[in-house]
């Protein structure tokens, strides 16, 4: 019996934890954004097996930068994807391994495999992310450029950041005739070396997003979502353009932040291609968007919070999964039964 109370006692102590992060969220996340984006997140089911929730693939890591591939590839997963895949350089592979055992890491990109092997890694794919820490050799470029209609074939998603957006920038007609869904996330700076490229001779305002916007993601392709990363994230998708008014983050600018958006689009990328599209319209690839912005900007503001100036990129990963639950989710509903059973133990 005392043991019972004891359960008890946690249960209701765990329900107001979970309720007091929740009224967290809802003070500095609009509630519209919040039910939009939920029809995104998929059910937790004891049924499911391992790689259904995501298999996330992330193309990059330099001999010089490896952080960023990590960042990407841990915010995936503590998102919710099942499995990542790091595609680097072979210098980078021992570094990434050594951050995490939860990444398989694949030296690829100065390596010549051969075309059944790379084969059987891409099939495995459910989202490309393409970019962080790729560097910008020439012969790495190239073999970005010869990926592009591989995964074409494969038939998924690509999320551009970083250098993801110079291999585009130099590349205009790259993504023209790709299937799939693509998002590319340049900051304001990258916004403009984008147009530069695409609109060259062309008289236009980079800071008109309503229109440049939709003119850019018609040019780089036929199914692109632009979230252009600034003091307020603008999310862009043929002739829509979300200007949200969302949470303000922090004005702390530590290196790694744009790839813990990444990494989390990564995941919602995939999500979206598993909801249902309804009378034409964009719903789900703008909400994926939407999800990663949030919860991106969410983490940033508690992380400066709890750490100040002193705030690094692996803060906001250690805030991720509390702000996705309180956001998104209710981990309980899935343990309610379990705690029951415990209950009625003797």
């Amino acid at each position: 019996m005392k043991r019972c109370a004891t359960l008890c006692s946690y249960y209701i102590f765990g329900c107001r934890l979970l309720y007091s992060a929740s009224a967290m969220a809802s003070n500095v996340v609009n509630s519209e954004v919040i039910k939009q984006c939920k029809p995104l997140i998929p059910e937790l089911s004891y049924t499911k097996h391992k790689g259904q929730s995501g298999r996330i693939g992330v193309f990059g890591g330099s001999k010089v930068f490896t952080g960023a591939p990590y960042f990407v590839g841990i915010s995936a997963l503590r998102t919710g994807a099942d499995l990542i895949y790091v595609f680097c350089v072979q210098a980078a592979a021992q570094p990434i391994k050594s951050y995490s055992s939860e990444l398989m890491v694949v030296p690829y990109l100065d390596v010549d495999m051969p075309a059944e092997e790379e084969d059987v890694w891409l099939k495995k794919l459910h989202c490309a992310v393409i970019g962080p820490g790729l560097g910008r050799d020439h012969s790495i470029i190239n073999k970005i450029k010869s990926l592009i209609p591989t995964l074409k074939n494969v038939n998924i998603p690509l999320v551009l950041d970083a250098d993801g957006l110079f291999v585009l920038a130099q590349n205009p007609t790259l993504l023209n005739d790709y299937s799939n869904d693509v998002y590319i996330t340049p900051n304001v700076h990258e916004f403009r070396f984008l147009c530069e490229a695409f609109f060259k001779g062309e008289e236009y305002s980079v800071t008109d997003y309503d229109t440049l916007g939709p003119k850019l993601s018609s040019a780089i392709g036929p199914r692109v979502t632009i979230l252009i990363k600034g003091e307020r994230d603008i999310i862009i998708r043929g002739k829509t353009v979300l200007n949200y008014e969302t949470t303000k983050g922090s004005p702390r600018r530590c290196g790694g932040q744009g790839d813990i958006l990444s990494g989390c689009l990564g995941t919602f990328a995939f999500w979206a291609t598993q909801v249902e599209q309804k009378d034409g319209k964009d719903a789900p690839q703008l909400c994926a968007a939407l999800a990663a912005s949030t919860i991106t900007r969410v983490c940033n503001r508690y992380a400066f919070e709890d750490k100040g100036r002193g705030m690094i990129t692996t803060d906001m990963l250690e805030k991720l999964p509390m702000v996705f639950d309180s956001l998104f989710d209710d981990k309980w509903k899935y343990l309610i039964d379990q705690n029951k059973l415990l209950l009625n133990k003797k």
